[in-house]
C-alpha cells in the first residue's frame, strides 16, 4: 500500500510516526478513522507488529465493526486476530476470562438499565417506599455518579450528609451490591470497576496482559473518564505505545464522567509526547465550517485549530426564525418536502438534531401531516422491547442459574399461576435453602414445598426446557438458534403473546430475535452463546440506526460520529441550546459544553445546514424564546421569517406515503396510511391574531371575559365573569375580540 498517495500531508505523519506516545487531535470530518485504520495497516505490514499485540478502543461497537471491516479487507488472514473493542466490550471480554478469581462464574449476567431500574424499585417497595417513589431515580442517580468515581458502598463514609436522603441512598446502594452479587450480576460500570479491581490486586493477572498488548490505540480520547482512564493505564507497561485519537471541541459526555483534561494535558505526562492537528475535513463546505469555527472559537479550554476545505462552493447557512412553535416545525416539514421533490435529496439525506428530547413533539406532527415517514433514536431500543427482554430473559438462565432478576421476569410469563404471594413465599425458601430460585426449583421436592404442588410443578417444566436447552448447546454450540427458538416456543410463549392486541407483532419481533442470532452466527462463526449475549448486552443508541428511506431524528449527543448531506438543528433558542439547566447548574464550564454540543451539531452537515428557532412562550424554560447566543457567535444573523404568517395552507396533492409504526414506540415496519390526511393548520378561525393583556373577549359559551395573560402559541388566559380563569386558543371561531378595557 502507497500510504503517501492515500493520506493527506498530516494524516500521513500521523500514520508513519515511530514515537512511542502519539496525541492525534482529529476535527470533525478529518478522516480519523481512516488514520487510525491505516495506522493499525502500518504497524502490522511496515513495523513488523504482530495482531495479537495490537489493543484498539472505540467509542461504539458501530465504529468498531467498521474498523474490523476496514482492516479485514486489508489484512485478511490477520483481522480475526486483532482486538478492536469499545471499552465496556474489552472489559466483558476480559472478564470472562479473569473473573473467577473473584468469585464469579465466567458466565456471569450483564444488567442493562432497565433491570438496574428494576432491582432499585425491588429494594425501594422491601423498605417500605413505593415503586414510584422520588427515592427510586436518586438512588440510582447516586450509584451512578458513585461508580464514577470508583466508589461502593464500602468506599463512602457519610460524616455529614450532602444532600436529605444520602444516607437512605446508600443502604439502597448496599442492598443493590448484595443482590447483584448473589445473582452473579454485574451492570455496566462494574465491567469497568471489575476490571480494575482485578488488574490492581492480582499482579499475575496484570502481567499476562501487559505482556500481550504492545500496542494502545483509542479513539474519541476526549470522551475517556477517570475509570477507563485508570484501566489503560494498569494495561500499559513502560515499552507500550500509546496513540490517541480525538477532538477537545466534541468533549460532549463530562455529564457521564468524561474528562476532557485528560486529552489536554496528557503530553504533561508523557513528556516525550507528539501532537499532531488533523484540520483538513473532507465532509462539510466552507460555508459550514467557517460557522463552526467561529463559535467554538469562543471556549478557552481547548487546542487550536481551524477546520477547512478543499472543496469549492457550498450554499450559506440557512436561519429560518419563525413566530411559534409550531410554525417552525412547519417550515422545517415544508422544506423537506421541497428537498425531496425539488431538490434531489432522499428522505434518508436529512437529520433534525435538537438538544433536548421534549422539543421532537411538534416537529413529529408536522412530519405526520406532511406525510413525511421519520424514525427517533435513541429512544427504546430494540432489545429493550418487552418481549425481547423477556426471551433474553430465558436465555441468561441457560448460561446463569444464580441469575435471579431473570427467573423473576419469566417465572409468569407465559402465565404458570405465580402470583405476588405465591412469588414471595417462592424466594423466602429459596433463601432459607440458600439456593438462587431457579436451582430451589430445579432440586426442591413438592412435598417440601408450602407452595402448592400445581404451582412447583409448572415452574419446573420451565426449568426442565432451560436444561435441555443448555445440555444441547453443549452438544452443538454452532446451531443454538435452533435450539434457542425450539425452547422459546416450547414454553408456550407464542400462544400467550397471541392473546395481546398486537401480539402478532410481538411475535414477529421474537422471530427477528432468532433471526438477529443466525446473522451474528454467520459473521462471527467461532463465537459462543455467552459471546452473544455479551454483544447484545453493550449495544449503544447508534447501533440501533439502520437503513431506511426515512428522515432521522436524534439528540445531538446520539448524532456523535455520524453525517448527513442535510441537517436541521432545530429550536436555536437561548435556553434551549444551550441548555438553561445546564448553564444554572454549571456555569462557564457548563456553557463551554453547551457550546461544543453545538459545534458537533453543525459540523455533522455535509451540505446544507438550517439553524432553526420559535419566538413564541416556552412554557419548559418558563419564559418567551429568543435567539441562541451561538448564532451570533457562529456569525450567523437572524432574519424573521414572515412568509408563513397565514391561516391556511391548502393540503399538499402527493400519494399516501409508507409511515413508520413503532410497537412500545420503536418497532419499524411499513403500512400505507390508514388515516386521512389533515390540514396544517384548522381552516375555520377567527380574524383575530393579536390579542393583549386587557382585551375583552366574547365567548359562545362561555360568555364575556377579560384577557389577563398571553401564554404562547395562540393561547390566551382569560378571566370570564361568570367562568372564572380559563386558558382558551384565542384563533378559536367561538372567540371574538369585544374592544379593550378601560
Amino acid at each position: 500500500m502507497n500510504y503517501k498517495t492515500e493520506l493527506n500531508e498530516n494524516q500521513f505523519e500521523a500514520v508513519t510516526t515511530e514515537a512511542q506516545h502519539v496525541r492525534i487531535i482529529a476535527g470533525a470530518g478529518s478522516g480519523k478513522t481512516r488514520v487510525l485504520t491505516y495506522r493499525i495497516s502500518y504497524l502490522i505490514s511496515e513495523m513488523g507488529v504482530a495482531p495479537w499485540k495490537i489493543l484498539a478502543i472505540t467509542f461504539t461497537n458501530k465504529v468498531a465493526n467498521e474498523m474490523k471491516t476496514r482492516v479485514d479487507r486489508m489484512f485478511p488472514e490477520k483481522s480475526q486476530d486483532l482486538t478492536i473493542r469499545t471499552f465496556h466490550s474489552f472489559a466483558a471480554y476480559f472478564l470472562r476470562h479473569e473473573i473467577s478469581v473473584i468469585g464469579f462464574p465466567a458466565s456471569f449476567t450483564i444488567l442493562d438499565e432497565e433491570d438496574q431500574t428494576k432491582l432499585v424499585k425491588d429494594i425501594a417497595a422491601s423498605m417500605g417506599f413505593k415503586r414510584g417513589d422520588k427515592i427510586v431515580g436518586k438512588a440510582l442517580g447516586y450509584i451512578g455518579k458513585q461508580k464514577l468515581l470508583g466508589k461502593y458502598p464500602d468506599d463512602i463514609k457519610i460524616i455529614k450528609p450532602s444532600f436529605e436522603d444520602e444516607k437512605t441512598c446508600l443502604e439502597i446502594y448496599q442492598i443493590y451490591e448484595e443482590e447483584k452479587y448473589k445473582n452473579y450480576s454485574l451492570d455496566f460500570d462494574d465491567l469497568l470497576l471489575q476490571t480494575n479491581f482485578i488488574l490492581e490486586n492480582y499482579p499475575d493477572i496484570r502481567i499476562k496482559w501487559q505482556e500481550r498488548i504492545e500496542h494502545i490505540l483509542i479513539d474519541e480520547f476526549q470522551d475517556t473518564n477517570d475509570v477507563e482512564y485508570k484501566m489503560i493505564n494498569f494495561l500499559k507497561k513502560p515499552s507500550t505505545s500509546l496513540y490517541v485519537v480525538g477532538d477537545p471541541d466534541q468533549t460532549i459526555y463530562t455529564w457521564r464522567g468524561a474528562n476532557q483534561n485528560i486529552i489536554l494535558d496528557l503530553n504533561k505526562r508523557y513528556l516525550d509526547m507528539i501532537t499532531i492537528v488533523l484540520d483538513r475535513n473532507y465532509r462539510s463546505t466552507q460555508a459550514i465550517l467557517n460557522a463552526a469555527n467561529k463559535l467554538i472559537a469562543y471556549n478557552k479550554l481547548r487546542v487550536t485549530k481551524n477546520l477547512y476545505t478543499k472543496e469549492v462552493g457550498g450554499e450559506a447557512i440557512t436561519v429560518n426564525c419563525s413566530p411559534s412553535g409550531r410554525m417552525e416545525a412547519d417550515y422545517v416539514a415544508r422544506e423537506i418536502r421541497r428537498l425531496k421533490d425539488y431538490g434531489g435529496y432522499n428522505y434518508a439525506d436529512i437529520a433534525l438534531l435538537y438538544r433536548s428530547n421534549y422539543i421532537t413533539m411538534d416537529f413529529e406532527a408536522a412530519l405526520t401531516r406532511y406525510q413525511i415517514p421519520y424514525k427517533i433514536f435513541g429512544g427504546t431500543k430494540f432489545y429493550q422491547r418487552r418481549e425481547i427482554k423477556d426471551v433474553l430473559a430465558y436465555f441468561h438462565l441457560i448460561v446463569n442459574t444464580k441469575d435471579d432478576i431473570s427467573f423473576s421476569r419469566v417465572l409468569n410469563v407465559p402465565k404458570r399461576g405465580f402470583g405476588e404471594t405465591s412469588e414471595n413465599l417462592l424466594k423466602t425458601e429459596a433463601d432459607a435453602a440458600n439456593k438462587s430460585l431457579y436451582e430451589y426449583v430445579r432440586d426442591v421436592d413438592p412435598k417440601d414445598s408450602e407452595i402448592k404442588t400445581s404451582l412447583i410443578n409448572a415452574a419446573k417444566g420451565m426449568v426442565k426446557l432451560i436444561e435441555i436447552a443448555r445440555e444441547d448447546i453443549k452438544k452443538n454450540e454452532e446451531v443454538f438458534s435452533k435450539i434457542l427458538e425450539d425452547m422459546i416456543w416450547s414454553t408456550g410463549y407464542q400462544e400467550y403473546l397471541r392473546k395481546e392486541d398486537d401480539g402478532d407483532e410481538r411475535i414477529e419481533n421474537v422471530k427477528a430475535l432468532f433471526e438477529d442470532i443466525r446473522h451474528y452466527l454467520k459473521n462471527n462463526p467461532s463465537s459462543t452463546f455467552d459471546e452473544y449475549l455479551q454483544n447484545i448486552a453493550l449495544l449503544s443508541a447508534q447501533d440501533e440506526i439502520i437503513d431506511g428511506d426515512h428522515v432521522t431524528l436524534m439528540t445531538v449527543h446520539t448524532a456523535k460520529g455520524l453525517e448527513y448531506p442535510v441537517v436541521f438543528v432545530l429550536r436555536f433558542n437561548q435556553g434551549v441550546f444551550p441548555n438553561q439547566r445546564a448553564m444554572m447548574e454549571g456555569g462557564y464550564i457548563a456553557m463551554e459544553e453547551e457550546r461544543r454540543l453545538a459545534y458537533v451539531a453543525m459540523t455533522r452537515a455535509k451540505k446544507k445546514l438550517y439553524l432553526t428557532l420559535a419566538m413564541d412562550f416556552s412554557y419548559v424554560i418558563q419564559g418567551n424564546l429568543v435567539p441562541s447566543q451561538f448564532l451570533k457567535e457562529s456569525g450567523n444573523e437572524v432574519v424573521q421569517n414572515r412568509d408563513i404568517m397565514f391561516r391556511s395552507v391548502p393540503r399538499p396533492q402527493m400519494q399516501r406515503p409508507k409511515v413508520y409504526h413503532f410497537d412500545d414506540g420503536d418497532h419499524l415496519s411499513f403500512e400505507e396510511e390508514k388515516k386521512p390526511s389533515t390540514p396544517i393548520f384548522d381552516d375555520v378561525r377567527n380574524d383575530v391574531d393579536d390579542w393583549k393583556v386587557g382585551d375583552i373577549v366574547i365567548h359562545k359559551k362561555l360568555g364575556k371575559g377579560v384577557v389577563v395573560a398571553l401564554e404562547g402559541d395562540d393561547i390566551i388566559k382569560v378571566n370570564f365573569e361568570e367562568h372564572g380563569e380559563k386558558s382558551i386558543l384565542g384563533t378559536h371561531p367561538s372567540v371574538s375580540k369585544g374592544g379593550h378595557e378601560a
